[in-house]
């Protein structure tokens, strides 16, 4: 037959309060304070260099977009200037043109007043002629008087 097993029954432990130096506990409870104050400054100086880059970043991509910006105006008065140069090199061209212009206008007026004094100057010129050829034609046609010769 077989036989029964005993219950075996396990006795508790007492478990042994440790001995709390009560000195040594104000220590590590100081030391776990100081340990807490010392990450959180830490912490406030990481974050104050964290906010530090943040500011010097933005100021820098300030510093950039005035920069772009100062670029971009002094192209655009470059070609403000260019435009204004064309455009001066335009109206001198207009003034010379219309002073050309002008003079070829007088030149003509001129010219055309020449003209009419130059008819007027042959008319005259060669109704005179006309006179004294048909003069000179008159006076060979007539007979010639001779003079009488002296008697002694």
């Amino acid at each position: 037959m077989a036989r029964k097993k005993k219950k075996v029954v396990k006795k508790a432990v007492a478990k042994k309060k440790p001995v709390v130096n009560k000195g040594a506990a104000k220590k590590k409870a100081a030391a776990a304070k100081k340990k807490a104050v010392a990450v959180k400054k830490k912490a406030a100086v990481a974050k104050k260099k964290a906010a530090a880059a943040k500011r010097k970043v933005a100021a820098a991509k300030k510093k950039e977009a005035a920069a772009k910006k100062k670029a971009a105006t002094q192209k655009a008065a470059e070609a403000k200037k260019v435009v204004k140069a064309q455009i001066s090199a335009v109206q001198a061209d207009l003034k010379a043109a219309r002073e050309e212009l002008k003079t070829a206008a007088k030149r003509e007026a001129a010219l055309i007043k020449m003209s009419g004094n130059k008819e007027a100057a042959i008319a005259k010129f060669v109704e005179k002629w006309t006179k004294q050829q048909l003069s000179k034609m008159e006076k060979s046609l007539k007979p010639k008087k001779r003079k009488a010769k002296k008697r002694k």
